[in-house]
């Protein structure tokens, strides 16, 4: 009985959360910023209780973590010529890349 009353309350206090909190859509962008920055003590907060809410954030989170360090990985096996010639890109990828994130701005 008492762990029923206790689903019901958590359940309940996760969808109100869910109401109040910031989208996924916005906390993807707090997430990515995290791995270059110090994330302000309200961002840090809002983080923490939204992953205890979406799972698929949580997943997410856990995909830039293995992207990051699956780069780190490979950038050390290669030596430093090779690192800083294979990641650096065409004039014409960084134009594309440009005009891409332009039109996305709104």
């Amino acid at each position: 009985m008492a762990l029923k009353l206790y689903s019901k309350l958590t359940h309940g206090l996760r969808y109100w959360l869910l109401k109040k909190l910031p989208t996924c859509q916005s906390m993807t962008q707090v997430m990515s910023e995290s791995m270059e920055r110090s994330l302000t003590v309200k961002e840090r907060v809002l983080l923490k209780v939204h992953l205890w809410i979406c799972i698929w954030c949580v997943w997410y989170m856990e995909h830039l973590h293995l992207m990051r360090d699956a780069i780190r990985l490979r950038a050390e096996k290669m030596n430093d010529d090779d690192a800083t010639a294979s990641l650096s890109l065409s004039a014409d990828a960084r134009e594309r890349m440009k005009r891409a994130l332009n039109q996305q701005k709104p």
